[in-house]
């Protein structure tokens, strides 16, 4: 049995409530309550938390009301409308930290009261440090689309091995709908990968990674750099260059066998194995309006080429849609990370949570396409030299956005 877990919040005096610092909201005559109750799982408390984290965003308007109080309830005086409630909490039981998650959509047109029930999320080993999808325009007008990376980081204190790992883009795009794969109201344990997903085929141990080191996946390994000089023209406002050099990535996604016509091979970079294609894309990419990513690993034993050979694990939408289209799926508990990258900042109406609360509570997105800046993960502490990155499970509290993209380069502070 979980315990629900209430607090008396002194509305009188709106002890504990959470509202907007705008006078707009202040003002707003038709502010209601939202009364947010946490279901712990049956033997934690509120006690046992260490840190915490609640969002209310508005969905039309992308505002956010936050709380890093920890609470068993939390008040919010909200103007009408409809809002994403995201928790993330954190304890640790003395051996190790473990994160507790939830997320859920709630209409707001009267004091509303809503539980949301806490599940344990993943946390430590390989985590995302960095991925840059942001592009640029080098003549101010076409978008260099090749020059994207996801840096994968070994966050523990152990070696660990990316063999039969796998990563790989959901399918969808952003925009008004919600996501495809939903089932009761909820978005399924289990997530469809669209475009082309890649994975490290390897014995078990072919593929070390140090703790405190990263490995770079580029979508082309090339100098981008160099590659936009020719291309730049610096008298048209909105041009750049690319940012990054990724000649010297630690791997890339080679599509020979799927675009021949714009595929560049690296022969000095191992190429990753593509083992599923869905789609007409031609490079690796997430689009610079965002798509959830996920890093999985396959359980020990189970190849990815078969994995993805096997029709037991493809699936059309449930909705019915593209009833001729199968995609890849990966249940939720090979999930080893997970980033919710929706669209930008003055697209607050068009995002589409695609992961669920235990991968990712929270939203990570840019201010503004085409500017060459990439998503990293924030430094929790150094640790006898190796640096410990945050990892709570939010990408709302865990990444910083607009950032100079550093394939690579692991930050200290």
């Amino acid at each position: 049995m979980k315990k629900l877990l209430f607090a008396i919040i002194a509305v009188v005096t709106f002890a504990g409530f959470v509202s907007s610092c705008s006078s707009d909201d202040d003002n707003v005559a038709s502010n209601y309550e939202l009364n947010v109750n946490l279901v712990l799982p049956s033997g934690v408390s509120v006690s046992d938390l260490t840190s915490g984290s609640v969002v209310v965003t508005n969905d039309q308007t992308g505002r956010s009301y936050p709380s890093d109080e920890v609470n068993a309830s939390y008040g919010f005086k909200l103007p009408g409308g409809t809002y994403t409630v995201q928790v993330s909490m954190r304890a640790n039981n003395g051996v190790r930290s473990v994160s507790y998650s939830a997320s859920k959509s709630i209409s707001v047109y009267e004091n509303t009261n809503v539980s949301l029930d806490l599940a344990e999320g993943i946390i430590g080993g390989f985590v995302f440090k960095e991925v840059y999808y942001n592009m640029v325009k080098p003549n101010g007008k076409t978008p260099y689309m090749r020059d994207q990376f996801f840096e994968i980081y070994n966050n523990s204190d152990e070696v660990l091995y990316l063999d039969n790992c796998i990563l790989g883009i959901l399918e969808g795009s952003q925009g008004m709908l919600p996501t495809s794969w939903m089932e009761n109201g909820e978005i399924m344990k289990e997530y469809a990968l669209g475009y082309y997903t890649v994975a490290f085929v390897g014995n078990g141990t072919t593929y070390p990674v140090e703790p405190g080191k990263s490995v770079v996946i580029a979508s082309q390994a090339q100098n981008h750099t160099a590659e936009t000089e020719a291309m730049y023209d610096g008298s048209v406002e909105g041009a750049m260059k690319s940012p990054v050099d990724l000649s010297k990535a630690d791997y890339e996604v080679f599509l020979g066998d799927y675009k021949p016509a714009v595929a560049i091979d690296n022969p000095d970079v191992p190429n990753m194995t593509v083992i599923y294609a869905n789609g007409t894309q031609n490079y690796f990419t997430v689009p610079y309006t965002g798509n959830a990513i996920i890093l999985a690993k396959l359980p020990e034993g189970v190849d990815p080429i078969s994995f993805a050979n096997n029709p037991a694990n493809l699936k059309a939408r449930p909705d019915g849609t593209l009833p001729s289209s199968t995609f890849l799926m990966i249940p939720q508990e090979y999930v080893l990370d997970g980033l919710n990258i929706v669209n930008n900042a003055d697209k607050a109406s068009q995002r589409v949570i695609r992961l669920r609360a235990e991968v990712d509570a929270g939203m990570v997105f840019m201010n503004a396409p085409y500017m060459g800046k990439s998503i990293r993960r924030k430094v929790e502490k150094v640790e006898n030299g190796r640096v410990i990155l945050k990892d709570t499970n939010n990408s709302t509290e865990d990444f910083l956005s607009d950032q100079e993209p550093t394939p690579g380069v692991i930050p200290s502070n």
